[in-house]
């Protein structure tokens, strides 16, 4: 194609703009779009083909583009799989062609993308005719309106044409509808937005093309894009139609091009060949030729598949006195040197033809724009006189206008668009639409294919974009997969980025026809969001890094800097994982921690524990319900290990039930787990027992808590709680007091351990958090008492065994499996019973939960690695693999927990686990509890008071 000297109403040729494409500086105009700059600078060959390697150029105009697909690189910024039919031409603009396969950079992108929500009255999507009309409807009656196009501008298919409404140029008309819409206080019209996904509830994901369509001096403070979250009472989907392109011989060189899309490039960027040729099975194809004529392009000839019509338009262009050739076919083209459209091959009735051409302007018809209709289970119906789907009912709350609809003709689009505006917004009468300049047309003929004449149906191509075949199409269906789905899989007809909007209706025909089934039965393969490739940043926002989500600190963090701590993150908190000491090392001051634990006393900030207030008459019997463990028997003041499972059996969490009252219990969760217990709970009540009398809250950020543990805890306790009875008598293990500590009030005190330690969790007002920090170390100063963090608790709870749910479990993993066995009682009912009645969850071969030692006492197995009884060449068998692994200062060895698939019967055996650096560590399986099986120092056995 060429940039004619005249014409072009999209452009504006005072404002030329220097870009880059692959390197080489070209040049366009305001209002080009990156796809006509190309042709406009002579760029017909954009790259190879994905697979075949074949020349691929620019088919489309629109939505249906399937190989112009750019990397837009702006240092460091780049963005990948770009349609270059939509990214509006910049000053400056650089980028790369890549028709398939996008690139990333590995350095970060420091562009800015922003989220914005927003709710409407009407939601329109669709700025061509039919969006428009439903737009002004809505504008006019006082709505909230919002308009999305997926294009630079307004105006749709109406851009490329030369029509009239009420007797005056389209243009006009278009132009009054853009000025009143932008002029009314309640409407927002968005160009360059995609509508890319529907949601629940008339929701509508928008990705808005910002900063990212401006120069690098104008962009400012815009972000690169934005996505928009539309809440709507009404949406009115006037997405249009697509153009089906033709099947035949060597359909993918570059110069082929959708007619509509050379019609539009004539009109809007003044682009035409020296030479055309249009090949076609609909009366669309005969406006472009119409077109050429009057712009004084040469039309070499009308290739027709119908047979004679009576249309006008096709009696307008033979009265031109274009060569119109009835009943042919194109069955093969020829290329240049550099692999674009230098002929095309003709078969009439009686002779095969060679026409030298630089464009081949193709159109089999089209079909409805569906795909938001579809995401959210949109049904359709075959429509035997266009040859495709159309939809057969809008969704709930939503109305579809215009050519989306089946309704093709311009009248159409304006009623269609303002009756469905009327009927979305309950205003009473009718519409009046504007006049219009329709003509009748022919017929489509439902014709897809044309057969090669040699046979070789390896270079005709369906999809452009996936270089899928009629042969690999044949071969999917020869080899049974007749279901246009299983054909999607095998041939990979609508993988792409593009989802096959060009190539899914023809894919199925041919399907069908080789099937011998009728292309109603077959239907079209379905569609996914988005409609349009995002980036993940988009989908972000500013939610990275810092921001990604927010940094949960407890309310001793501050006492924890000014003790040097060293933080790491724990679920959504950020948790000391050590203290180290100036002159110590990692391992030391790991060492040190656990010894104090075992040895003396040590303090620890749990606050980040989930914590849960249920209450209410039933909430006995509601925790019995869901826990594994017995629960309603539990006495008041007293605590217990509790499990709870999903449906399936598989462990969801567990932690302590402690019943502070008749009806009250103070329920801890794992830190990971807090949000997902309280919304499991919240589910069974409000689905399952509504009528049941229970209330949970939770009030993990409404607490401060400290564990106290290590032999002299108990004697340290007694200092800060003198008037609490801290013997073991008074106050056994699972037991739960409140008592005045540090001065604070009302103090939750429960003895429970998670080192195996007699030990004690503090649980205060989380503003009262720091007294209580300090009174602890300053009354534990002559005990030696010494903070702990995550680091040591690892090494504390692996020596005893206990397991974190998520680290030591697996999705599957049950109770039993867990080693938990022991807890699941005989006759209650609990959650998640009867699927661990089931064989499968006590069958052999499950993983279970055991112990280890590292064979090499100082060689720690990394986590994650994985166990094998048999050494050999890869692959190996995998018998297990390693969830928590430390090294033991208290028994002078690594080791740690396992899952092994029969772990427990395999007790003694001997696994090895290949490492990443190429060495072989070898482990010995032992009980999972490596310290004081017994359990005698949960009680202070061992004191040195």
């Amino acid at each position: 194609m060429k940039r004619l000297a005249t014409g072009g109403l999209g452009i504006d040729r005072t404002q030329p703009l220097s870009f880059s494409w692959n390197g080489t500086a070209l040049r366009g105009f305001a209002g080009d779009t990156l796809a006509s700059a190309l042709l406009g600078a002579g760029v017909r060959v954009l790259g190879t083909s994905v697979s075949a390697g074949r020349p691929r150029g620019i088919m489309s105009a629109g939505l249906e583009e399937a190989t112009g697909f750019a990397q837009v690189t702006r240092a460091p910024v780049e963005e990948p799989l770009v349609r270059t039919t939509a990214l509006p031409l910049y000053e400056g603009l650089s980028a790369r062609g890549r028709i398939v396969k996008g690139a990333l950079v590995p350095t970060r992108d420091p562009a800015r993308f922003d989220w914005r929500y927003a709710h409407c009255d009407l939601l329109v999507v669709g700025g061509g005719a039919a969006g428009l009309a439903a737009a002004l409807e809505g504008a006019r009656a006082g709505a909230r309106v919002i308009v999305a196009e997926c294009a630079p501008v307004l105006g749709g298919a109406l851009r490329r044409e030369a029509r009239h409404i009420n007797g005056a140029p389209a243009e006009a008309w278009l132009a009054a509808a853009e000025h009143e819409l932008r002029a009314a206080p309640d409407v927002a019209v968005l160009t360059g937005t995609t509508a890319v996904m529907p949601l629940d509830q008339n929701g509508m994901w928008l990705a808005q093309r910002v900063g990212g369509a401006l120069p690098e001096a104008a962009r400012g403070a815009r972000p690169e894009q934005r996505l928009w979250q539309v809440r709507a009472r009404a949406i009115v989907l006037a997405t249009g139609a697509l153009e089906r392109p033709l099947v035949f011989p060597d359909n993918d060189r570059p110069g082929i091009m959708l007619a509509g899309a050379a019609r539009h490039y004539l009109r809007q960027h003044a682009l035409a060949p020296e030479r055309g040729v249009l090949f076609t099975a609909h009366d669309d194809a005969y406006r472009t030729a119409l077109a050429w004529l009057e712009a004084g392009v040469s039309v070499t000839a009308v290739v027709d598949m119908r047979p004679p019509g009576t249309s006008a338009l096709r009696a307008a262009v033979r009265a031109a006195g274009v060569r119109v050739f009835d009943e042919a076919q194109v069955v093969g083209t020829d290329a240049d040197v550099h692999g674009a459209l230098r002929a095309v091959h003709v078969r009439t009735g009686d002779a095969t033809l060679t026409l030298e051409t630089d464009l081949l302007a193709t159109s089999a018809g089209v079909d409805p724009n569906l795909h938001l209709h579809l995401h959210l289970g949109g049904t359709s119906t075959y429509d035997t006189r266009l040859g495709t789907a159309v939809p057969s009912a809008p969704l709930p709350g939503q109305w579809l206008a215009g050519a989306v609809t089946g309704r093709l003709t311009l009248a159409d689009a304006l009623a269609g668009g303002a009756t469905a505006a009327r009927a979305a917004l309950g205003l009473a009468g009718e519409a009046t639409p504007p006049g219009t300049d329709d003509v009748d047309e022919d017929l489509p003929g439902l014709m897809w294919q044309v057969p090669a004449p040699d046979g070789d149906e390896s270079r005709s191509f369906v999809d452009l974009h996936r270089d899928a075949t009629v042969a690999g199409l044949w071969r999917a269906v020869d080899a049974g997969a007749t279901h246009v789905e299983h054909v999607k899989r095998y041939t990979l007809v609508g993988t792409g980025v593009e989802q096959g909007r060009a190539a899914k209706v023809l894919a199925a025909a041919l399907v069908a026809a080789r099937a011998g089934h009728a292309a109603a039965a077959v239907g079209t393969s379905g569609s996914r969001p988005p409609v349009e490739p995002i980036p993940f940043h988009l989908v972000a926002g500013r939610a990275q890094g810092a921001r990604f989500e927010p940094i949960r600190t407890t309310a001793l963090h501050a006492e924890h800097v000014a003790l040097g701590a060293v933080f790491e993150p724990a679920g959504p908190w950020l948790r000391a994982s050590r203290y180290p000491r100036p002159w110590e090392t990692l391992d030391d001051t790991v060492r040190r921690e656990v010894r104090a634990v075992r040895t003396g006393v040590a303090v620890a900030d749990v606050s980040t524990l989930g914590k849960l207030d249920v209450r209410g008459p039933d909430a006995a019997w509601v925790l019995d319900q869901l826990y594994v463990t017995p629960l309603a028997s539990l006495p008041e003041g007293k605590a217990r290990y509790a499990v709870l499972c999903h449906l399936d059996g598989s462990i969801l969490d567990d932690g302590v039930v402690m019943r502070t009252g008749a009806q009250r219990y103070f329920v801890t969760t794992s830190t990971g787990h807090a949000a997902a217990v309280a919304e499991w709970m919240e589910e069974w009540l409000q689905t399952e027992w509504p009528d049941k009398r229970c209330w949970v809250t939770p009030i993990t950020e409404q607490f401060t808590t400290v564990a106290v543990v290590g032999p002299d805890s108990r004697a340290l306790l007694a200092r800060v709680a003198p008037g609490l009875a801290v013997d073991r008598e008074a106050f056994p293990f699972l037991a739960v007091r409140t008592a005045t500590v540090a001065g604070i009030a009302d103090a939750q005190v429960a003895r429970v351990s998670f080192s195996g330690e007699l030990a004690y969790e503090v649980s205060v007002p989380w503003h009262d958090g720091p007294t209580l920090w300090r009174a602890l170390l300053a009354e534990g100063a002559s005990l030696g008492v010494t903070p702990y963090g995550l680091d040591a608790l690892q090494v504390l709870r692996i020596e005893k065994g206990y397991l974190i749910v998520g680290q030591d479990t697996e999705a599957l993993t049950t109770p039993h499996d867990a080693g938990l066995g022991w807890m699941v009682p005989t006759r209650k009912p609990f959650v998640g019973r009867r699927s661990l009645e089931r064989i499968a969850p006590r069958a052999d071969g499950r993983a279970q939960l055991v112990g280890f030692r590292s064979n090499d006492p100082h060689l720690v197995i990394p986590e994650g690695a994985a166990l094998t009884s048999a050494l050999g060449e890869p692959p190996m068998p995998i018998d297990g693999h390693v969830s928590s692994s430390r090294y033991s200062p208290t028994l002078a060895c690594a080791l740690g927990l396992a899952l092994v698939r029969d772990g427990r019967a395999r007790l003694g055996e001997v696994l090895h686990a290949p490492l990443l650096d190429g060495r072989v560590a070898s482990v010995t399986l032992v009980d999972p509890v490596h310290y004081d099986p017994e359990g005698a120092r949960r009680d202070g056995a061992t004191t040195n008071e």
